[in-house]
């Protein structure tokens, strides 16, 4: 029979996980058409006074929307922080070595791909010392 709190906890870190998921996706598609826009623009080898205009536009754009997915990393940083992580003789030891394994699992499922765009979570948690290590960030263009 699992141990109700790790139950508590896997889905306290998937619900944040989605919730940080569904806040992030709609950005990673915004990025990934200025990718795109970037992508035509940057096959000018000789771009002219407009078109560089054009692609700073889009960097600053893209910029911007990445800041705002900082600020989702953020808020997820603090959603995990709220969680009561399974501590050692309150909790099945056994599912608790566990949960490193399943935290990276699920961060790669949750992580968000939308064509040129790839962010997902990087979280570190110690599980002996019963604390949120880091919550950072993971943006990746593909094009």
């Amino acid at each position: 029979m699992a141990d109700i709190a790790v139950e508590n906890y896997k889905k306290g870190v998937a619900n944040a996980l989605d919730r940080w998921a569904k806040k992030v996706k709609p950005v990673a598609e915004q990025i990934d058409k200025l990718n795109q826009a970037l992508k035509a623009l940057l096959k000018n080898k000789s771009p002219s006074p407009e078109e560089k205009k054009k692609i700073d536009d889009c960097k600053a754009a893209r910029d911007k929307l990445q800041k705002k997915i900082e600020n989702f990393d953020l808020e997820l940083k603090a959603d995990l922080m709220l969680l009561d992580m399974p501590q050692k003789g309150k909790a099945d030891e056994k599912e608790i070595i566990k949960l490193p394994k399943w935290i990276d699992e699920i961060v790669k499922k949750k992580g968000i791909t939308v064509g040129t765009v790839t962010v997902a979570p990087d979280i570190d948690i110690d599980f002996k010392a019963g604390k949120l290590k880091k919550v950072g960030l993971m943006i990746e263009f593909n094009f």
